[in-house]
């Protein structure tokens, strides 16, 4: 098997990830399963932003320049570091989604005792 070979598929899981992240945002009414599947979207994004800097030659060399080798031949081994820094930052900002949106669930929770969105609604219109 040859690497863009399997870089392919591995897109290809990738965005079927993404799909079921967005189809279960979309379905469930639980918001517990919401934040999830929100967790699932955001892990397959952010493994296409590494998959998309990642170079498929060898040997690659991280993107710290080095004497030894000619600076052409760094250019074209190098990975990428920008992916990388946008999916550290996006690690971290997704930890504060998740922390908040914990938080907003318990709470609501705590004042409706269910998690699930149909029934905060109906319990809102005065339990019909």
């Amino acid at each position: 098997m040859s690497a863009g070979f399997l870089m392919f598929y591995s897109v290809l899981v990738l965005f079927g990830m993404v799909l079921l992240g967005i189809y279960g945002v979309v379905t469930r009414s639980n918001m517990i399963k919401k934040i999830i599947m929100l967790n699932v979207m955001g892990d397959a994004i952010n493994m296409l932003f590494i998959i998309i800097g990642y170079r498929l030659v060898y040997p690659v060399f991280p993107p710290i320049y080095e004497g030894h080798l000619s600076f052409e031949e760094f250019l074209r081994t190098a990975v990428d570091p920008v992916p990388q820094a946008l999916v550290l930052t996006a690690v971290v900002i997704g930890m504060a989604m998740n922390i908040l949106l914990s938080a907003y669930v318990i709470q609501i929770y705590r004042l409706y005792g269910t998690a699930d969105v149909r029934d905060i609604a109906q319990l809102r219109r005065g339990g019909r």
